[in-house]
């Protein structure tokens, strides 16, 4: 896949944070921020298994007419 560089901001306080993390893990800024962005996309990009087999549990109770649903309670 083709690498695409990009340009960012990010306040002073932030980036000492992200320095002090990445020396932790003994690894680069860079590879830290690479990882971290990667990391966040890959959850962003599709439900979890657990979410995944939660909803599919939730479809198969559903077409069963295993599910009770109460109707919500206005707030006051």
């Amino acid at each position: 896949m083709e690498k695409v560089r990009k340009l960012i901001d990010l306040e002073e306080d932030v980036l000492i944070i992200l320095e002090q993390e990445a020396k932790k893990q003994k690894r680069s800024l860079k590879n830290l921020l690479e990882y971290i962005i990667e990391e966040t996309a890959r959850k962003l990009e599709s439900p979890s298994a657990e979410y995944q087999a939660m909803m599919d549990d939730m479809l198969q109770r559903l077409e069963k007419d295993e599910v009770n649903f109460s109707p919500m309670r206005k707030l006051k």
